[in-house]
């Protein structure tokens, strides 16, 4: 893709995921974070920590998947400048979670060009789990 392909209110294509305990589990193990609020559905109902008493995804996969909306639009030949990436509220097993992204600014330069780019996550009831913006050279 060039720069000059990009349009503004250009939607990037919505990565689509229903959460379960093994993908959190796995998550865990990758990232190395054992917390018993991911991967321990007994205690988390057991101990009801921040009220929900179910277990919850990592907010860094959270922020994974927002970043994997910009890498599966610019790859090859953009790459991401900088990202920034707002928890709103807790994602739990079961719920489909779509991960979307929209261009808002174009920003031409002479050597690297880049977008700025409006990332959210939402779950099945339309509620924003996640909000961001992104900077990404094209």
């Amino acid at each position: 893709m060039r720069f000059e392909e990009v349009e503004l209110d250009q939607q990037l294509p919505t990565i689509e995921v229903e959460v379960t305990q093994e993908m959190i589990t796995r998550f865990a193990c990758a990232s190395l974070d054992f917390n018993p609020i991911h991967i321990d559905p007994v205690w988390a109902k057991r101990v009801n920590l921040l009220g929900y008493g179910k277990t919850i995804a990592h907010g860094q996969w959270t922020i994974d998947k927002l970043t994997q909306v910009i890498t599966n639009w610019c790859y090859p030949h953009g790459r991401l400048k900088s990202i920034d990436i707002k928890l709103i509220k807790p994602i739990f097993v079961g719920d489909r979670i779509k991960f979307k992204g929209k261009v808002v600014a174009k920003h031409p330069r002479k050597d690297r060009s880049f977008c700025d780019v409006e990332l959210w996550a939402e779950n099945q009831n339309r509620e924003k789990v996640a909000v961001g913006i992104a900077e990404v050279f094209i």
